[in-house]
């Protein structure tokens, strides 16, 4: 298994790092440029509001806030991964906008004078630690299958390039079950220090400052 996970990670490496440089690049344009992408931002805090009233609906519980996180990161991660197949499309632009919403975040709290290096070691650390590689390796992946589809078009006019081409196919979908299951298992893992842990830091760290500034109910 640890030999499948090596090689897992050294065939999708420069994907991984493509999908890092993709969603720095979206948080940097949330934090520089707050006023240009605060509608499409709103939008998406609007679906982060109806996820909260889901959660409220279901008793409000560590394990209702568990599972609305874990299923909701898992379908948004296999998503990225099994749409990517259409030219990268949805994982680039799942990367750039969720990004964009982090970068945004940020910039809203420095702007009411809480430090965002504080606000993301608090609030986003301890389960992105786990969350952040696993939505980051989905996204390669399904950008890694993206290329994939591109080279099956350049392949009508360099047919010579046909074998690589399957073989590479095969590799990938080969390793898919294993980088599903990888993903998936980081999620749990990210659940549930964010449904438990988090809140209990952010109330110890910066839980004074939120509600001076009724950033935190």
């Amino acid at each position: 298994m640890g030999n499948r996970l090596r090689h897992l990670w050294l065939d999708n490496r420069k994907f991984f790092f493509a999908a890092c440089l993709l969603f720095l690049g979206g948080a940097l344009i949330g934090y520089f440029q707050a006023p240009l992408v605060e509608d499409m931002v709103d939008k998406m805090m609007g679906q982060l509001k109806e996820i909260a009233e889901r959660i409220k609906d279901n008793g409000g519980g560590p394990l209702a806030v568990f599972w609305m996180i874990f299923s909701n990161n898992v379908f948004s991660a296999l998503m990225m991964m099994a749409l990517g197949i259409l030219f990268a499309f949805f994982p680039i632009i799942g990367l750039l906008t969720n990004g964009v919403l982090l970068g945004f975040i940020l910039f809203k709290y420095s702007a009411a004078g809480v430090s965002p290096w504080l606000i993301f070691s608090a609030g986003i650390l301890p389960h992105g630690i786990f969350e952040l590689p696993a939505i980051l390796f989905a996204a390669g992946i399904g950008i890694r299958l993206g290329v994939l589809s591109l080279r099956s078009v350049g392949v009508l006019v360099q047919p010579h390039k046909l074998a690589r081409l399957k073989n590479d196919w095969y590799d990938t979908l080969k390793q898919f079950p294993i980088a599903v299951l990888t993903v998936v298992v980081l999620l749990f893992v990210a659940a549930i220090v964010e449904s438990t842990i988090t809140p209990t830091i952010i109330k110890e760290t910066v839980g004074p400052q939120l509600q001076q500034l009724n950033l935190l109910k």
